[in-house]
């Protein structure tokens, strides 16, 4: 009986007619000033906010059907994920939600969504402009492994079938807000809990970065100045103005859960770093996390004039949708550009990078751009030595470094031992030795690698 489908998505629209309109009404897809509204002949008459702008409960409008002409699961107007696309780029008709946040939007002026590094972040040059771009960089969440752990995984994701789009793990449609509109004011959040997929998450004030690190400290980023911090460029640097992004991502990225990545689970890297793939995250131990530092700490401001164990939040670093860097990480972070892109081998260890114990490799410390805008490079510790060259922090030997600093006082490697990890040059007074990939040592939940006892992150 074909009719019963869309009795029941008849049913579920009333329920939310009657039972929750408030909430959906408030939402950014409800919302009579700014909310949904397809832009066709046959739906023109229709308010904005309408379900019938997603919704087609019958095959034509008038004797027309509007486009693109198709129905979808749950009613909608077009296919609602290709279930075929393991990996990108995409385009429009692969998920339902590009048809609007995309570059050919079927919304009425079409959306603009901008990503963190500028909406939140303060980079003054826009790069990509809608969700869809954003997803069509060098990386990306990706909408089939999402999909797929969804879909296998009830107990977190209760509301999510065969059926459903990979965006609504992290989005409930009928209630998300426009945060880009209120950067600090997390009420107006786009975000649900997996595992709270009925609820926003972030609208609380139980839900934010201050009530995550309670007992600790989170220090926000530099959004312009420094005297402006993320995510809306005011003087509000606690993180009560911020949703709790880690709770968030670890509600799936956490110690438990084997995520799929058709990306990163083919990469063949170095024996000794066995941890390809998406790496578990322990946000409770790891230094970035609240783990303590266990020893001298050589920090860039904001963070060396924050007081306490400081936790950072998963968003300091990366970018939600995609990046134009490897593994997600931003273009911009603490207030200014990256030095330079990050590519997969220079973020991950695999057979193009160089660890101590592989010597056939060669290095690439290109994820040393992300950490030098927070960590003290050599740079940071004198004008004359390179940007992210970090002989200091490792070794602080005024022979070998060209400088040494009083503020390093647990230097992990003795520096006359160099070929043990690097395999060429003598790098006296400052002079260059073959670097060492930065992942080989410092990577999420990383510990006891290569000669160091304790954690690397």
């Amino acid at each position: 009986m074909r009719w019963l489908p869309f009795l029941s998505i008849f049913l579920i629209l009333v329920f939310i007619g009657s039972g929750i309109t408030g909430s959906y009404k408030e939402s950014a897809h409800g919302n009579s000033d700014y909310g949904v509204k397809r832009d066709v002949t046959e739906l023109s008459d229709y308010a904005r906010g309408n379900c019938a702008h997603c919704h087609e409960m019958h095959a034509s409008v008038e004797g027309s059907e509007p486009k693109p002409a198709g129905i979808g699961s749950f009613a909608l107007f077009a296919d609602n994920f290709n279930t075929a696309k393991t990996t990108g780029p995409y385009e429009q008709s692969d998920n339902f939600c590009f048809y609007c946040h995309g570059p050919s939007s079927l919304q009425v002026n079409g959306i603009t969504n901008y990503d963190y590094s500028y909406t939140f972040g303060g980079a003054n040059n826009a790069t990509v402009n809608n969700i869809l771009d954003a997803f069509n960089q060098a990386s990306y969440h990706n909408l089939y492994d999402i999909w797929d752990f969804a879909n296998k995984n009830n107990d977190t994701f209760s509301f999510f079938t065969s059926d459903s789009n990979p965006c609504v793990a992290c989005h409930n449609p009928h209630i998300a807000k426009r945060n880009k509109a209120n950067p600090g004011d997390p009420t107006f959040t786009a975000i649900s809990l997996p595992s709270d997929h009925g609820n926003l998450w972030g609208d609380d004030d139980t839900e934010r970065m201050d009530d995550y690190a309670a007992g600790y400290t989170y220090q926000a980023p530099y959004y312009d100045s420094n005297s402006s911090y993320e995510p809306a460029g005011d003087t509000i640097y606690d993180g009560s103005n911020m949703p709790d992004y880690v709770t968030f991502c670890t509600d799936c990225h956490n110690t438990s859960n084997q995520l799929p990545s058709h990306i990163l689970g083919s990469i063949s890297i170095p024996p000794r770093d066995s941890g390809a793939g998406v790496r578990y995250i322990d946000w409770d131990n790891e230094k970035h996390g609240k783990g303590a530092a266990d020893g001298s700490v050589s920090l860039k401001n904001p963070y060396s004039n924050a007081s306490g164990n400081k936790v950072v939040s998963c968003l300091d670093c990366h970018e939600p949708h995609g990046a134009p860097n490897a593994v997600l990480i931003r273009r911009e972070v603490n207030d200014s550009l990256l030095g330079d892109t990050i590519p997969l081998d220079g973020a991950i260890a695999t057979e193009s990078s160089y660890c101590p114990s592989n010597s056939t490799y060669s290095g690439n410390k290109t994820l040393g751009y992300l950490c030098r805008q927070c960590h003290k490079d050599d740079n940071a510790f004198h004008p004359s030595l390179s940007e992210n060259r970090w002989c200091i922090i490792h070794h602080n030997n005024s022979k070998k470094c060209g400088y040494s600093s009083s503020e390093v006082d647990d230097a992990p490697y003795v520096p006359e031992q160099c070929r043990e990890c690097h395999l060429s040059g003598e790098g006296e007074g400052g002079g260059e030795k073959e670097p060492i990939t930065c992942t080989c040592c410092h990577y999420h939940n990383a510990q006891n690698v290569y000669k160091f006892s304790g954690r690397t992150f």
